[in-house]
């Protein structure tokens, strides 16, 4: 993780086991790349992404943060709603705050 960067992980009430975690990877300008999220595939279904990401959005704010985006791919639609879900909407890649932006992302978002 980048300096200024985070990693929030989702845990299991009781066992404390890990089932979910998203990234913030920071950029310049106090921007910040929501990444990497995942949920346990047995833990889907119980709303821990929709959890994780307004977290992370208040963590991005914590840290300084004005600007967050991502981005992401139409097979992984139910990811995409959420991210609706959460207040995000597409941008085009000149709106991004780096221009070497993976190219397996035909999805661009940023918080509105």
């Amino acid at each position: 993780m980048a300096p200024g960067g985070d990693v929030l992980m989702a845990r299991e009430s009781g066992s404390g086991a890990v089932v979910g975690c998203i990234a913030l990877l920071p950029y310049p300008h106090a921007a910040f790349e929501l990444a990497k999220m995942a949920v346990d595939p047995a833990a889907q279904g119980r709303g821990i992404g929709r959890r994780l990401i307004p977290s992370a959005v208040d963590r991005a704010r914590a840290l300084g943060g004005i600007r967050l985006f991502l981005g992401t791919n139409t097979k992984l639609a139910p990811a995409v709603r959420l991210y609706e879900d959460a207040g995000f909407a597409g941008i085009t890649r000149d709106r991004l705050p780096v221009s070497d932006y993976y190219a397996r992302a035909d999805i661009l978002m940023e918080l509105v």
